[in-house]
């Protein structure tokens, strides 16, 4: 009995946060003031999961692969969940960024508009509202807000390929 369970959780452990091995455009979506890194609640693929802040790992589960839409819009699959993030209602300030599956809906194409340091403003696009943490917190929310002079908005794309 005591070896079935050896093999059971390992096969566990490594259900919790698999991927399928993308091809190019990799990265981990890093708050230039926190560290930290941006992924669904607790590594869940379940539609409507919050998107908060974590602390960077190489786990498919905080990678995300962009898809160049043209004028620096992109479209986001997380690696893990296999979907992408979206406003919780109507875009306006303070409302929460959930997953949901990908589709053509405009709510999902984000524009990253690159900083002389090499970091970036992500931009719902054809708004004026901003990826924004709201904490320095382990798993704080991510909401949309307009543009302020803060390194809470700024963003940087680290190459990432996930161990799992």
């Amino acid at each position: 009995m005591k070896s079935r369970i050896t093999l059971i959780i390992p096969l566990m452990i490594l259900n919790t946060c698999t991927y399928k091995e993308p091809t190019t455009n990799i990265y981990a979506i890093v708050n230039a003031k926190t560290g930290k890194a941006v992924r669904p609640h607790n590594a869940k693929k379940h539609d409507e999961t919050n998107l908060t802040l974590f602390p960077r790992w190489r786990w498919g589960c905080l990678t995300w692969e962009l898809t160049d839409l043209g004028n620096n819009t992109y479209s986001l699959k997380n690696l893990h969940s296999q979907k992408t993030f979206e406003p919780s209602s109507n875009p306006q300030s303070g409302v929460i960024l959930w997953q949901q599956p990908l589709n053509e809906n405009g709510r999902q194409h984000w524009e990253f508009i690159e900083q002389p340091d090499e970091t970036f403003l992500i931009r719902l696009k054809d708004t004026e509202l901003y990826v924004t943490t709201t904490s320095t917190k382990n798993n704080s929310v991510i909401v949309l807000m307009p543009k302020q002079d803060t390194d809470s908005q700024l963003w940087r794309l680290v190459r990432q390929k996930p161990i799992f």
